[in-house]
């Protein structure tokens, strides 16, 4: 009996153990997380409309290669409701809007053939500075004034595959005029950050060529599909081909001042696949601890190109200093118009984020947002969730990283979509511990310079002056 009594007592204490080590096991497998919100400064403010600022800094005049002249430029910004602008010509630094910039010998063909290089008086400056501006074509709704960005440039002037870096806020004029070498982005950023100032790097597609829509296929003949389920392209085997994103992943960690790149751009033809060169930018660079940011400009060359892409900055208020600061923090969202050169709705407001709310203790990301039917969660490029329940065009929606902890690496984001284009959030990082195991630099393979592609594009590029030349 004793025995017996003995026997059982021994197994009961195994299956406690037992018990308790598969309990401690299935704990252990819950991920915890750290997550960074890049918008932590400023969350307080997202509700509030007059903190929410309508920004372009990517913009062309006359003085370069653009088909209208600086003063029409601001003017037409200024009548669509913009609240910040940035003038970058092509290797012309911005100055005030009632000032000459610089005349780059290069684009002298615009004077010459009496293609008016004109900016702002005075009087026209201050107008549109403090919002009282007005002709017989002003159709601007807001009451507020548009800010003028200065020192902004847009690096390496005359290369043909469109290696441009957009640079701001910097002490010297060393950037301007300088025409860039093929395939050469890293020097242009660096001559920017001895200028003190900070960079991101300009439609990246546009010189990878990775819009190509052609389909791609197994062996058996199958079109070939991605890892979010869509039909495989050469434009997204060429934005994920680990080459291609070492060489971008190189630049961003040799200058820390580079804080990301465009993920749209004007009418997102050439750049359709940026938002997929992104995501492996951020899958490669935040575990080694930085982050990724995403810009939008509509790099605007005529009146067509304005209301494409642009920024949704939150600030406190409008100041160069507030400004800069909120381009190093990622305190922005990234917002187009278009999807590969579709118009995604008529709607004039935008899809606006209004909330978000962090909890790390439930590893929960909220996100609400106006004029939105639809908010997705994306991580690793991959579409997690989708929320799409909408109360008078409010939504909001709430991602548990546990849910799908097999699926994150190290970030997630969301996109709102809406009748009036489509607004990225900057990513949010998530840091399970585990960020040295995600580390792998892989190997740098610079792509070779083809020369064909290069007269290729400056066939291209002198099509496109002409044109701008007979309009």
């Amino acid at each position: 009996m004793k025995k017996t009594m003995l026997k059982l007592f021994s197994l009961t204490m195994v299956l406690v153990m037992l018990f308790s080590v598969l309990q401690v096991s299935s704990v252990a497998a819950v991920k915890q997380y750290k997550i960074t919100n890049p918008y932590a400064g400023v969350t307080a403010l997202l509700a509030d409309d007059d903190h929410h600022y309508k920004t372009n800094l990517h913009t062309h005049s006359t003085y370069s290669d653009a088909y209208i002249d600086l003063s029409s430029m601001v003017k037409e910004h200024y009548n669509q409701d913009f609240d910040i602008l940035a003038m970058a010509d092509h290797g012309v630094i911005g100055v005030p809007w009632n000032e000459q910039p610089t005349l780059i010998p290069l684009y002298q063909y615009n004077h010459v053939l009496l293609n008016e290089q004109s900016h702002l008086s005075d009087e026209e400056f201050e107008a549109i500075l403090n919002g009282t501006y007005k002709d017989d074509y002003t159709r601007r709704t807001v009451k507020n004034g548009m800010e003028c960005v200065t020192g902004a440039i847009e690096g390496n002037m005359l290369v043909a595959q469109k290696n441009h870096v957009n640079g701001y806020f910097m002490n010297d004029n060393r950037t301007e005029g300088v025409l860039g070498d093929e395939g050469d982005f890293e020097t242009m950023i660096g001559m920017i950050e001895a200028a003190g100032g900070i960079s991101h790097i300009n439609h990246p597609g546009d010189w990878l060529g990775s819009a190509n829509g052609e389909l791609v296929y197994d062996e058996d003949g199958n079109v070939m599909l991605t890892p979010n389920g869509d039909e495989m392209t050469k434009g997204y085997q060429i934005a994920t081909d680990p080459g291609n994103v070492q060489f971008f992943a190189k630049a961003l960690r040799k200058y820390k001042s580079c804080l990301g790149i465009e993920v749209y751009n004007s009418f997102d033809r050439p750049t359709s696949s940026d938002r997929i060169l992104w995501d492996e930018l951020l899958q490669v660079i935040i575990p080694e601890g930085r982050n990724v940011w995403g810009f939008a400009n509509n790099d605007a060359h005529g009146y067509y190109d304005i209301d494409t892409s642009f920024m949704d900055f939150v600030l406190p208020e409008y100041s160069p200093e507030n400004l800069r600061a909120a381009m190093e923090n990622g305190q922005f969202f990234a917002v187009s118009r278009y999807e590969a050169g579709e118009r995604l709705g008529d709607a004039v407001e935008y899809p606006t984020v209004t909330c978000i709310i962090v909890d790390d203790a439930a590893d929960t990301i909220t996100v609400i947002g106006k004029n939105t039917d639809k908010i997705k969660w994306i991580a690793d490029g991959v579409t997690l969730q989708t929320d799409s329940v909408s109360t008078n065009g409010v939504v909001a929606s709430t991602i548990k990283l546990a849910d799908y902890s097999d699926d994150i690496s190290c970030y997630v984001r969301a996109e709102l979509n809406g009748e009036g284009g489509t607004t990225l959030t900057q990513a949010f990082v998530c840091d399970d511990g585990n960020m040295d195991d995600l580390i792998n630099r892989g190997a740098f393979n610079p792509a070779p310079v083809d020369i064909i592609s290069v007269i290729r594009s400056f066939l291209k590029m002198l099509i496109r002056t002409l044109k701008g030349i007979a309009v």
